[in-house]
């Protein structure tokens, strides 16, 4: 996805959402865990997000918020494996909107195409491994008292730091320490910017598995790849 430098973090921010679950409660009518990341995967639309975030929650009540903020849209199911303990390739989930983002079309623009892992190349090439996510401490949840939500997105600029024993992972490093709790950027998207060409190509990294104010580790795209063609026949 080639996109204009002074556009890259506006562009790419748009395909993580806060990931919610639909409550039956008229004084709570959404809980807040964590955030998700939007792709199409084979004309798929599929929320992607970690399954350690998903303990305690039904997985039936996760939903999609409207522009509006007026409905919250709940998936067709969701897919996963079950987790191994060796290795984080399966601490992931994936919610299929295909068939709501039918029925809601604004929905679409939210899941970012995804095809192919981002293209082998030396790390001086990398501009930046931009994580996009919804931290905890800057959500704003006064629907009780106030009937205001107030969702903040947060974009982190990082670079490629080490690769962990688990070749499932790479570990990145912002480019300067957060002054912030980055609890809840978990589920959100991972993107490298590179140079191609002479134009800044931006393609999906993968998504945050965890992390904190010195550095983050990303679940690899090439993985998610694997999951996503294990789970969504051609």
């Amino acid at each position: 996805m080639f996109v204009p430098a002074r556009s890259i973090e506006k562009t790419l921010s748009q395909f993580t959402s806060n990931l919610m679950v639909a409550n039956d409660n008229d004084d709570f009518k959404l809980s807040l865990v964590g955030s998700a990341t939007g792709i199409r995967f084979r004309d798929r639309e599929i929320l992607l997000t970690t399954q350690h975030q998903l303990q305690g929650v039904d997985e039936t009540r996760v939903a999609m918020l409207t522009d509006a903020g007026s409905h919250l849209i709940t998936s067709c199911g969701c897919r996963r494996i079950n987790a191994n303990s060796d290795t984080d390739a399966y601490d992931i989930a994936a919610f299929d909107f295909t068939e709501p983002s039918c029925e809601w079309p604004e929905l679409k623009k939210r899941f970012f195409n995804f095809a192919k892992a981002p293209p082998d190349t030396l790390n001086v090439n990398i501009l930046a491994i931009l994580l996009v996510g919804f931290p905890s401490v800057d959500q704003v949840y006064e629907v009780h008292e106030n009937s205001r939500l107030g969702l903040c997105r947060r974009s982190i600029a990082c670079l490629p730091h080490s690769q962990p024993s688990d070749e499932v992972l790479l570990s990145v490093k912002p480019f300067e320490n957060l002054t912030f709790d980055p609890d809840g950027m978990s589920g959100g998207a991972a993107f490298a910017v590179q140079m191609v060409d002479n134009q800044p190509e931006a393609n999906f990294a993968g998504i945050v598995l965890r992390g904190g104010k010195n550095a983050f580790q990303i679940l690899k795209s090439g993985y998610i790849l694997v999951f996503l063609g294990s789970i969504f026949q051609a």
